[in-house]
């Protein structure tokens, strides 16, 4: 919010030495790549589950769009708040939440979460500032500034990181939200994720204009567009605009640019993607760029890299064996947070 309205005293909280380290150099690439690793492996998992009839409800994944979750994470600080939707596992991961209590969620197991209320993606990680999604996605948008504007009443230095895909742009939440962050300056990066398809509608039969922050403009906020899958670049773009805004409160609209490589849900055959396109994109995976980059650049060895990725896949085992062999919730607790007690 402006600062001529309320006077924020910029109480920066620190985060210990190892998490502030995380953050800087070369380490945050390391970072990073590890928040991917554990995004996908814990995504093919838990597909695999789904299939074996071990996850009850849909299962909706962010494969091929890891990169824009580490970054954003790998670029915020202890304060800072986060409204993820359903393909973003790699804020969930880069904010710290167990791989345990991940797959506790899925599972819909007692010592989940939601304490097995919900089976997949509504959960949150209030300790480090993440709020459980509601289905409604532009609304999230919503959440995440008012949030923002009370901590920064309270005196934090806090900022926001919004997500939404290319068909929640259309809502009339995501306007609202966007309209409103802009006349009161909260400062909340407003990530769209254009993976091109609404479901299963084409960004060609949603809108005209040439791309999404394009709308910027009409909010009176800065649009800027990025490679979605380029895990560096998402790391300096997020950096650059997280530092400004942190100074200068506003919001500013992050358009970048990426794609799904599965269906909407693991129930969708996702047969109406151009074959071409996928294969386009499989040769763009976030994964193999990033492993590409970083042995190029010297920022990490492929034997690093195959020891990380090794040491990740161990870590999924671990955990969904563990959740696999944990109780349901008991039907005694059904009613258990429904009614205020007396």
């Amino acid at each position: 919010m402006a600062e001529s309205k309320v006077t924020t005293r910029r109480l920066r909280e620190q985060s210990t030495s190892e998490e502030r380290q995380s953050l800087t150099g070369t380490s945050a690439y390391a970072d990073m790549l590890r928040t991917m690793y554990l995004s996908r492996f814990a995504e093919e998992r838990l597909i695999r589950l789904y299939h074996q009839g071990s996850i009850h409800g849909g299962v909706f994944v962010g494969i091929g769009q890891e990169a824009i979750g580490a970054a954003a994470t790998a670029t915020a600080e202890r304060q800072d708040l986060f409204a993820p939707l359903i393909r973003n596992m790699s804020v969930h991961v880069g904010r710290g939440q167990t791989l345990l209590n991940i797959f506790r969620q899925w599972l819909s197991r007692a010592a989940g979460p939601t304490r097995g209320r919900d089976g997949n993606v509504h959960h949150g990680f209030p300790e480090r500032g993440v709020y459980s999604m509601i289905s409604h996605l532009g609304a999230m948008i919503s959440v995440v500034t008012g949030a923002v504007m009370a901590r920064r009443y309270q005196g934090h230095d806090s900022i926001g990181f919004a997500f939404i895909g290319d068909g929640g742009t259309s809502t009339g939440d995501f306007h609202e939200a966007a309209n409103f962050s802009a006349v009161f300056d909260v400062p909340v990066i407003i990530t769209i994720e254009n993976n091109r398809f609404a479901y299963s509608t084409p960004t060609d039969r949603q809108y005209r204009c040439k791309q999404l922050i394009d709308r910027a403009v009409g909010y009176g906020i800065e649009g800027l567009s990025v490679d979605g899958n380029d895990v560096m670049a998402l790391y300096e773009t997020y950096e650059r605009i997280a530092n400004a805004i942190r100074n200068d409160p506003r919001p500013v609209m992050l358009e970048c640019h990426t794609m799904r490589m599965r269906g909407h849900g693991e129930h969708d055959d996702y047969s109406y993607i151009p074959k071409e396109l996928l294969e386009e994109f499989e040769k763009k995976d976030p994964i193999i760029l990033a492993e590409s980059r970083f042995e190029k650049d010297g920022v990490m060895t492929q034997e690093e890299m195959d020891e990380l990725r090794t040491s990740c896949r161990d870590e999924i085992d671990r955990a969904y064996r563990q959740a696999l062999d944990e109780p349901d919730p008991d039907p005694d607790t059904l009613l258990d947070g429904v009614y205020a007690d007396g």
